[in-house]
């Protein structure tokens, strides 16, 4: 188990500040940052471009220095097209700010025809469910998209990502900002080979289509690493018709060795033994896609807080995934409140606490007792209740075992 484990290792590979934005009119008052920028420049260049780098300044709020950069990838002599474009992107929502970015990232849109180049694929998007509000927030993280060709490339492959899976068309703009390249590349040729690896190893289609769903990235691994990622986790023996399984190759795929071995690292001074992280990654690979800091402050309060073994934690890594600010400390305080009030007389597990469903929690914890404040209490919604010290033994006591007390 060791030895797959360490071939697990080997197989895994190792703002710029915005100027004040001055009005284009003001040209003069601005004459220093621009010759900074032209300066650079010589002879029929400088002439080429000066006007490029004094508008880029003025109207777009780009340095001196990102002007010169962007003039070297697009130039115009009149302000008619970027002025066009700019009072575009401002109708639709965008702020300076975002514009300013925009612009160093896709200086070409600043020449293009917004009504022809632009606008058919902002309704496209507001067509599918994008709202005008939102428009600006959905593109802005990445918006190489709007230099795709909207009839060759994005509705392609929009309605080849939503036929696979069978989504809605939310589910599909949700893939895309997970990972652009499910609208940006030749998505269907980047997949389909790693689709057929599942396929022939026997991965029900349903649990492919569910992780493409929610984890687009994964399958445009190149298709050597996903091949031998998906042997890997055969070798650990993951069952194929299980979700984990999938669940494992993806782990696998997205981290890099060293990431890989900081985390090792992590759990190891917690006192995990290689047998116990290869336990807990077999019950749940995706406790080893958790930041490290994430793991360090989730067996800090497991450990530290409510003296919990951290060999337990190794044998229900599950544990490691929850919220600490939204299920556990809130679900912690409640139980020092039941100990403290004599509500809690027989065993249940710790697992069982923390693990439960919202709603099934409430049920079997809150609803029980007719106390408006312990709701309170748990919403965040009440001053702390006043706790004794015979109350923070029990619970204690509670947490040394895998299974401690429950409610009557």
């Amino acid at each position: 188990m060791i030895y797959s484990f360490c071939k697990i290792q080997l197989y895994l590979r190792s703002s710029s500040r915005i100027f004040p934005i001055l009005k284009y009119d003001n040209f003069l008052q601005n004459y220093t940052q621009i010759s900074l920028a032209i300066r650079f420049l010589s002879g029929n260049a400088a002439d080429l471009h000066s006007f490029t780098i004094s508008y880029l300044i003025n109207s777009c709020g780009l340095s001196p220095k990102s002007a010169l950069d962007v003039s070297k990838r697009v130039h115009f002599h009149t302000p008619k097209k970027p002025d066009s474009v700019i009072s575009f992107f401002k109708n639709h929502g965008f702020s300076q700010a975002q514009i300013t970015n925009l612009i160093k990232r896709l200086p070409e849109l600043l020449v293009s025809n917004p009504e022809k180049f632009l606008l058919p694929k902002f309704q496209f998007f507001y067509s599918r469910g994008v709202s005008s509000s939102n428009i600006a927030s959905f593109l802005f993280p990445s918006p190489y998209v709007l230099r795709c060709s909207l009839d060759n490339r994005i509705i392609p492959n929009f309605n080849y990502f939503k036929d696979l899976t069978h989504c809605d068309d939310d589910k599909v703009l949700v893939a895309y900002k997970r990972f652009p390249g499910v609208l940006v590349k030749d998505f269907q040729s980047l997949i389909a080979p790693n689709l057929a690896v599942l396929r022939e190893c026997g991965v029900p289609e349903s649990n492919i289509l569910s992780k493409l769903v929610d984890h687009p990235r994964v399958f445009a691994t190149g298709l050597e690493k996903f091949k031998r990622t998906v042997e890997e986790v055969e070798k650990l023996g993951f069952n194929p018709l299980k979700k984990i399984f999938i669940a494992a190759v993806q782990a696998l795929v997205q981290i890099s060795k060293s990431t890989w071995e900081g985390k090792l690292n992590v759990f190891k001074e917690w006192g995990w033994s290689n047998e116990e992280i290869v336990s807990a990654f077999g019950k749940s690979p995706n406790c080893m896609m958790l930041s490290e800091h994430k793991i360090k402050a989730a067996m800090s309060f497991y450990v530290n807080t409510i003296g919990c073994n951290s060999s337990y934690i190794a044998n229900r890594p599950v544990l490691l995934g929850l919220s600490l600010e939204k299920r556990l400390i809130p679900r912690w305080t409640l139980l020092q409140v039941l100990l403290s009030k004599g509500l809690i007389k027989k065993k249940i597990s710790l697992s069982q606490f923390f693990e439960s469903n919202e709603k099934e929690f409430l049920r079997r914890f809150v609803s029980p007792y007719e106390e408006p404040q312990l709701l309170k209490l748990y919403k965040g919604e009440a001053g702390r209740f006043k706790i004794d010290a015979g109350c923070i033994s029990s619970l204690k006591l509670f947490f040394f075992c895998p299974f401690g007390y429950s409610v009557r």
